[in-house]
């Protein structure tokens, strides 16, 4: 994970504030900083509010939605929505040689915070994300079908 990022808001050289469009302004400079590295094109994990180690853990969580899901959050669904759109934008594509496909998609949850501080954590994962679920039992083990919950 050698191209995550985390933020403290509000950040003044981003120009960006306690609320989403600051969250944006963060996710868009870490996939900016990332050029490509990280085996783009990625998804996006994002994680609002928490403090430094459970923002880390939440933004890795959210990489565990399935990428076509739609967030229950309306703000956080249309969040997820323009962040895929303006970082797909920035021309940075596949590898970092260019082009219009540089994030798969993005997936955002948010945490309860202190009033002092407002961390943006931004975890991203390479385009070969690979997950699949299994229950482990004393006498067995079960892997699971997307459809099974």
């Amino acid at each position: 994970e050698n191209v995550g990022a985390q933020y403290s808001l509000p950040h003044a050289g981003l120009g960006a504030g306690r609320d989403l469009d600051g969250v944006r302004r963060a996710a868009l400079d870490a996939v900016h900083q990332a050029q490509g590295q990280g085996c783009a094109p990625g998804v996006l994990g994002i994680a609002i509010g928490g403090d430094r180690g459970s923002s880390f853990l939440a933004s890795k969580e959210a990489l565990l939605r399935p990428l076509d899901d739609v967030n229950p959050d309306a703000a956080l669904a249309e969040l997820e929505a323009r962040l895929l759109g303006e970082a797909n934008e920035l021309g940075i594509g596949p590898m970092g040689f260019g082009g219009q496909t540089t994030v798969l998609g993005v997936k955002a949850r948010s945490l309860h915070r202190l009033p002092a501080s407002f961390f943006v954590s931004v975890s991203y994962m390479c385009w070969a994300h690979r997950r699949r679920r299994m229950v482990v039992d004393s006498d067995s083990v079960r892997i699971l079908d997307r459809s099974e919950p």
